[in-house]
């Protein structure tokens, strides 16, 4: 490999590692630079440098997947008129930066390394070990009693759901690397993934976030389901019993809690209550803005705007509106939400055909993987965003660019 492939690569991985403190900013010039974003540029400036020297070939990259480049581009499209059809706002700009430009850039720049089997695994285990730092960390706040009012674990995260649909691709990861490890050599790998996944799914319980939990219980499930012909009947029931064991155990435990209560009882302060009254005032939004939407992180604003139109809200700072697809509407148009939907069932769709295509096993429970973290993104996105934040939107186009290479790689595109 040629040394700006592997200088871009390692600044890639750098961003994996740098994914817990994504929050983190500086200011060069007068522009709000995250720290994800930052090797990224690096990467970025190697790239340019390479292409001077011939060592990369953007039309050829653009020619073989067009038509996944094709919805991404659209997508864009969707998300640059929605902001110059709406109230221009600085902010509104950094969060295309920071939310689609840069991300997109790691996309571009991951499948012009064109990396081996090696790399990707690497990538893979960045992206566990980064979630179980987060894990292990948030430990010291529940030590601390360092709790939200309600008892839930946050740590420094926003709020308690975000700290968790952090560490949900993690459980996928540990499944995923569990069965990599039966030689010798390999046992105490197999017995580190293992603790790993216990220490993720304790954190994950004392976020005490339903969503997460279902979507981690179901999108674990749809992994071991593509995964069934590489196992024995006895070691598939082995890992459902498992499963509903967990799942059953974290419902039991939480069965007394104030939240818990709330909800099964429907009571009229429940977060549930509270999405409905957030969804009703975005669908109102949409009715009166289908086309254009009303721009990237205007929803806050035009949520407070709406309040007279409704009854007295439940939850006043809603920075979106608890629905992937609502905020997809609203903050890139129609057009937005149109090439969203495309470029997720077509990169779907791309790797059904590839597990059915290949004999490669590794191959085949690399995309049953990938599949897994697309499965457990839409389940959250039906009662919460899992994009509009910065380490949450590194993660979707993270998955996006490990999967495009693989679907390249086997001509499935």
């Amino acid at each position: 490999m040629v040394p700006e492939r592997k200088y871009i690569q390692f600044f890639l991985a750098l961003t994996f590692l740098l994914l817990p403190i994504a929050h983190l900013k500086t200011v060069v010039l007068g522009i709000p630079l995250y720290s994800v974003e930052m090797p990224v540029g690096a990467s970025f400036l190697i790239y340019i440098y390479g292409c001077t020297k011939n060592i990369f070939s953007p039309l050829k990259s653009l020619k073989k997947q067009r038509m996944l480049f094709l919805s991404i581009g659209l997508f864009c499209v969707g998300v640059v008129t929605s902001f110059f059809f709406n109230p221009f706002s600085l902010t509104g700009l950094g969060m295309i930066k920071t939310w689609f430009l840069v991300p997109i850039l790691f996309v571009w720049l991951w499948i012009e390394t064109k990396p081996e089997e090696k790399d990707r695994e690497r990538m893979l285990l960045l992206w566990f070990l980064s979630i179980c730092g987060v894990a292990f960390s948030s430990l010291g706040y529940f030590v601390q009693g360092n709790m939200t009012f309600d008892g839930r674990l946050s740590a420094w995260y926003a709020s308690p759901n975000y700290l968790a649909f952090f560490l949900a691709p993690g459980v996928l990861l540990a499944s995923y690397f569990f069965s990599h490890f039966f030689s010798r050599e390999d046992r105490y790998k197999k017995y580190m993934t293992l603790g790993g996944a216990f220490l993720l799914l304790f954190v994950l319980f004392q976020t005490h976030s339903y969503t997460a939990w279902i979507s981690v219980f179901l999108s674990w499930l749809f992994f071991l389901f593509l995964e069934r012909k590489n196992t024995s009947l006895f070691q598939r029931m082995q890992k459902l019993f498992l499963l509903v064991c967990i799942l059953l155990s974290f419902f039991l435990l939480e069965s007394g809690s104030e939240k818990w209560q709330s909800l099964v009882h429907l009571q009229e302060r429940s977060s549930i209550a509270s999405r409905i009254m957030i969804w009703d005032v975005a669908i109102q939004a949409i009715k009166e803005h289908p086309f254009w939407g009303i721009g990237i992180g205007r929803f806050q604003e035009v949520y407070l705007a709406y309040q007279s139109q409704f009854p007295l809200y439940l939850e006043w700072a809603v920075p979106q509106p608890h629905n992937l697809f609502l905020a997809l509407w609203l903050e890139t148009g129609i057009i937005g939400l149109i090439s969203f939907l495309f470029l997720i069932i077509f990169w779907a769709k791309n790797h059904f055909l590839l597990r059915k295509k290949t004999e490669d096993k590794s191959i085949k429970k690399r995309s049953a993987l990938f599949l897994a973290f697309l499965t457990s993104f839409l389940l959250i996105g039906f009662f919460d965003t899992p994009f509009f934040k910065t380490d949450l939107a590194f993660f979707f186009w993270m998955m996006i660019g490990l999967g495009l290479i693989q679907e390249r790689d086997e001509n499935v595109c």
